[in-house]
């Protein structure tokens, strides 16, 4: 509309830096400007907007509701213009600059460590940001910019969203080290009804998934309790007060120490699948193929390590 002021893009740059900080001061340290500067755009910002922005006390500033608001959608802006200023700069050279990546809490404690090893090996101008997040804050985050990547178990098509099938990963029924007898190491899924399960309500993927399967073929679950924590979930099970249904990843850390807490087989015709989605249309840098390429190798890497099938096709 006519007589519209645009926004100040250092004016948007400063007060993020403020809104962070959470003080004017250090905001002009990490700027390298003069506070009285940042002071000065942030409210000509506000002038422009009609609006106060942060909320000014003795122990520093923190953002208004309207202030959170420019926050959120304002910040994947930046964060695309620092990646494509890095980009530029370094083109036709090895990828640089900021790349966000959210992980599904299932993957992050297997996955976080290799991906930052291995970018720090391989792309050391890569500047990482990762997260965890279930499925659908994790698309959230990457249709409106927040990620660059996601990692999660895709269930569903989503619109804007390129989405790559990574993995098939069986799944366990995990109980504690004396509950399961038998000798047996593989269960059928009909089998399940006969456990006690401690489980997280359905907006989980996963949930959806078991309830999604075992829907199917007429099961009724025993679910004793609702617990959406996998910390909580982990203490109960070792504790003996019941099963759960998770990925390798659940029991991954005792597995590698040998000494197991927990007793486990695997759920004969259920798994869950890694998926690695990024926003449709949007132009890649270099950093975030190069990213994207090493997730792509440590869910390969673990389709062989641990005898899961990467999806055919």
């Amino acid at each position: 509309m006519a007589g519209e002021r645009a926004l100040n893009l250092k004016a948007l740059q400063y007060f993020h830096a403020a809104a962070r900080y959470g003080s004017i001061a250090q905001a002009a340290a990490h700027l390298h400007v003069a506070q009285p500067a940042v002071s000065r755009l942030i409210r000509k910002l506000e002038q422009d907007l009609g609006v106060r922005l942060l909320t000014r006390t003795a122990q520093g500033v923190s953002p208004t509701g309207e202030g959170g608001h420019l926050l959120d959608r304002t910040a994947p802006i930046l964060q695309l213009l620092d990646q494509t200023r890095a980009e530029v700069r370094n083109w036709d050279q090895e990828p640089a600059g900021p790349v966000s990546v959210a992980l599904m809490p299932a993957v992050a404690p297997l996955v976080a460590p290799l991906v930052v090893r291995r970018v720090r090996d391989q792309y050391p101008k890569v500047l990482l940001s990762l997260s965890e997040g279930l499925g659908t804050a994790i698309a959230d985050g990457v249709l409106t910019g927040q990620f660059d990547l996601g990692l999660f178990h895709a269930d569903r098509e989503v619109p804007s969203l390129a989405i790559a099938h990574l993995l098939d990963e069986p799944m366990f029924l995990i109980g504690p080290e004396d509950g399961m007898g038998g000798g047996r190491d593989a269960i059928d899924i009909g089998e399940l009804p006969n456990f006690p399960l401690l489980l997280p309500e359905a907006p989980n993927p996963m949930r959806r998934m078991i309830d999604r399967l075992t829907g199917d073929r007429g099961l009724a679950l025993d679910i004793r309790e609702i617990v959406n924590s996998t910390a909580m979930i982990k203490a109960m099970v070792a504790a003996g007060l019941g099963y759960t249904i998770q990925s390798y990843s659940f029991f991954h850390e005792e597995a590698q120490r040998g000494s197991p807490r927990f007793r486990v087989l695997k759920i004969k015709g259920m798994s869950r699948n890694w998926s690695l989605a990024r926003l449709e249309g949007r132009p890649a840098g270099g950093a975030v193929l190069a990213v994207a390429g090493i997730i792509t190798d440590i869910a390969c890497d673990f389709a062989d390590t641990h005898y899961r099938q990467p999806p055919a096709g």
